[in-house]
């Protein structure tokens, strides 16, 4: 392989240019400059790439953070190299005066992101990465034998030492920032070398052939010896060794052979795809944005080990790191599917004569602190991830599955689950979102699971009169399910007993470090820690809190509620109450069914009586505990919006079990026995009637009023229907399909066929 730079540019007379000028450029600033330039087709009519607002931010910003080491003191020298590239290229005519004024102030303006992404962490390749530490080490970056000698030394130093080096910033603790923050930055600096080198072959590939079929007028060669009519394997070995020519020359001499040779351990990723933890954070930030956007209240705070050091004494704990340890010391000894773990998670690695032994994995979990055991602990969920998904025998489906998984545990802050329940809305089964129930108890706890029979199945998933083939139907769903929690509680992640499944803290910890890297620092409040949570004022805790399940929405306020002391209950109140135009307002009343009543002071609910919202709520309250209060202190919209949130309670059931029980073909009722029976009863003590009530209804809440009157605009009192008929057009009219402002979109929670 040659040494010498496969590019032609004219160099020295650029220098030279510079230095007559007083202004003299550091040479291999300038030499990177210019080939990075022209491989980006820069126009070369000048004898010189000539650059233009797109070719120099994608220059500052993409190219030399991913081709060049440079400390810190010389990137300035990149910028002056680019600033007298262009008065080179206004000089000979091929720039206006105005332009080139109004090119190098853009220069200036890119100046700042290029010196965040050429020292940022996470921009990092593996020969960039290196060839920065030699620089700062003092040894020459031209000298192969100093830089072999130098990475010789580096590798006999202590893993901690080498770590430290490496530079890879990790969080204090996993409550102020994802403990794995350095084990992600060092899978991007992976996968940033992963790709460098095959898309800088690809640029001289292509420039070459520019060359060959089209070249430009006025224009030189630039790529020198570019292979003409050698087989497609020849050519991409001659471009590659091309690209590794040049990668040295920008960071430093022979180090992109060390790198894939002898001290490949030292640069570990460079595989046919992305590292596990990296494809797991960026899988689980894409499910949360496909099922939330990019707006969306908090996750409730799940239970997280106290520390980083419990956390790591969890991993540790966990048996399967420790039988792949044992795998790493002696691999022979071994089972092939425990090998292939291995060797998948980094614990083992095949040499080149195709012999095993420990990897960096094993290294990290000798050696390694919390913030590695994390790393190491998302990379290993990353692999089992990928293998349960390919075991499946359609592994696309079933990808996606088990990521929608993990985030519906997630939701439910390390609350027990129905093994049942989440099988259902894996296989999309239509599950009624309010209802929730607890695990059955009937299933066995050890042994092979068992779906309940189809009464007890009905219980826990809310759906009336399911039967033996409906149970049928969800058994290849549950049994995918149990299959990947129970290989994910080998790593501590999840436990199940019977039907009875959850994350663990040390699971909800990982999934949370997972999404915080994926999704960024500013992702910090979406997944709140208890601590967090409990600082938050009663507004803020409300808004979150109304998305999330009953039982998690219960345990949260309860815990909130407790760390206020009395002084809590009057600002909740007032913040369920607020109307505000960003949010459902029933959800937000829905919260009081959280509260636990009786805890609630007298003084309080008798506060809360002249409140146009919950005044109803509180006089019914204050009623169930055998206390009259004066009626004339509550306001009749309030009595309205207890009344409008009580009926919509009765049709939402009434329009399930219709659902879940009519024949398949039998159109659904316009009316249900149901809701009129309710709404009479309502109506009987209401100033006025059944019309004034639904139009006081509709005052109340238009959206939740509007299915009521759907279904009372066939009332057999004429006055009720037509008052009914007409709120309900009024709606349709309106264009309305949800209240105004931010709606949690669907999960994968509904659309199963109607069932008998």
């Amino acid at each position: 392989m040659t040494t010498a730079t496969p590019l032609l540019l004219d160099l020295d007379s650029f220098l030279a240019r510079a230095e007559d000028r007083g202004a003299p450029l550091d040479a291999r600033a300038a030499e990177a400059v210019l080939g990075l330039l022209a491989l980006g087709e820069a126009r070369r009519r000048t004898g010189l790439p000539e650059p233009t607002e797109e070719l120099a931010e994608e220059l500052l910003h993409i190219l030399l953070p991913l081709y060049v080491s440079a400390t810190e003191e010389e990137l300035p020298g990149f910028v002056a190299a680019l600033v007298a590239l262009i008065d080179h290229t206004h000089e000979a005519g091929r720039l206006s005066a105005k332009r080139q004024a109004k090119l190098v102030t853009r220069v200036h303006e890119l100046t700042e992101g290029f010196t965040q992404a050429m020292t940022s962490p996470r921009r990092l390749t593996w020969p960039r990465l290196y060839g920065n530490l030699l620089r700062a080490a003092d040894v020459d970056p031209t000298d192969p034998r100093a830089v072999r000698g130098w990475l010789e030394a580096f590798a006999a130093r202590p893993y901690t030492e080498r770590n430290a080096a490496l530079g890879f910033a990790a969080a204090a603790s996993s409550s102020t920032g994802p403990l794995a923050e350095a084990a992600y930055a060092e899978a991007l600096c992976a996968e940033r070398s992963r790709q460098a080198r095959p898309l800088l072959a690809a640029r001289l590939e292509a420039v070459a052939l520019a060359e060959q079929v089209r070249p430009r007028p006025g224009e030189g060669l630039l790529v020198a010896d570019a292979p003409v009519g050698k087989p497609d394997d020849e050519r991409d070995d001659w471009y590659g060794a091309q690209a590794a020519v040049l990668t040295d020359r920008w960071t430093a001499a022979g180090l992109d052979a060390l790198l894939r040779g002898p001290f490949a351990h030292l640069a570990p990723g460079g595989g046919s795809a992305p590292t596990p933890l990296l494809a797991l954070v960026e899988a689980m930030a894409g499910q949360h944005l496909e099922m939330y956007g990019d707006a969306f209240a908090p996750l409730p705070p799940a239970p997280l080990p106290a520390s980083p050091e419990e956390q790591a004494a969890l991993l540790r704990s966990a048996p399967l790191p420790q039988l792949l340890a044992q795998a790493a010391a002696d691999p022979q000894g071994a089972d092939e599917r425990t090998r292939e773990l291995a060797l998948a998670s980094g614990f083992l690695v095949r040499e080149q004569g195709g012999a095993l032994s420990a990897g960096p994995s094993a290294e990290a979990w000798r050696e390694g602190g919390p913030a590695e055991l994390t790393g190491l602990a998302l990379n290993l969920l990353g692999v089992l991830l990928a293998q349960s998904a390919e075991e499946e025998e359609t592994a696309e489906e079933y990808d996606g599955e088990h990521l929608i998984t993990l985030y519906l545990l997630c939701e439910q802050a390390g609350m027990a689950q129905s093994v049942a329940r989440v099988a259902a809305l894996n296989d999309m089964w239509f599950v009624p979102p309010g209802y929730e129930s607890d695990p059955d108890v009937s299933v066995p706890a050890t042994g092979e699971y068992e779906l309940p029979d189809p009464q007890a199945l009905s219980a826990v998933l809310g759906l009336p009169a399911l039967s033996a083939s409906d149970r049928t139907d969800l058994i290849p769903s549950a049994a995918r399910l149990v299959r990947l929690m129970d290989r994910l509680a080998a790593l501590g992640i999840t436990e199940r007993t019977g039907d009875a499944l959850s994350l663990t803290p040390l699971g909800s910890a990982l999934l949370r470090d997972t999404l915080l890297l994926g999704l960024g620092g500013e992702a910090a409040d979406v997944f709140p820690t208890r601590e967090q949570m409990l600082a938050w004022d009663a507004e803020r805790l409300v808004a979150a809190a109304q998305w999330w399940p009953k039982r998690a929405a219960r345990q949260a306020v309860g815990d909130w509620l407790a760390a206020q002391g009395t002084d809590g209950w009057i600002p909740l109140f007032a913040a369920i109450s607020a109307a505000c135009p960003e949010d459902e307002p029933a959800r937000r009343r829905a919260l009081l069914a959280t509260l636990d009543a009786t805890a609630v002071p007298d003084e309080a609910l008798y506060a809360l009586l002249a409140d146009p919202v919950l005044g109803g709520w509180a006089e019914h309250t204050l009623h169930a505990r055998g206390q009259a209060p004066d009626p004339s202190a509550v306001p009749l919209s309030a009595r309205a919006v207890y009344l409008v949130d009580a009926l919509e309670a009765v049709r939402s059931a009434a329009s399930l079990d219709h659902r879940m029980t009519a024949a398949p073909n039998e159109e659904e009722p316009e009316l249900f026995a149901e809701v009129h029976a309710a709404f009479d009863k309502a109506a009987a003590a209401w100033p006025g009637g059944g019309p004034v009530l639904v139009t006081a209804l509709t005052a109340a809440d238009p959206y939740t009023s509007a299915f009521l009157a759907e279904q009372l605009s066939h009332h057999p009192d004429r006055a009720t229907a037509d008052q009914a008929r007409r709120t309900w057009r009024a709606f349709q009219t309106s264009g309305t399909t949800r209240p105004p402002g931010r709606k949690k979109p669907a999960k994968r929670a509904g659309g199963k066929r109607k069932r008998r």
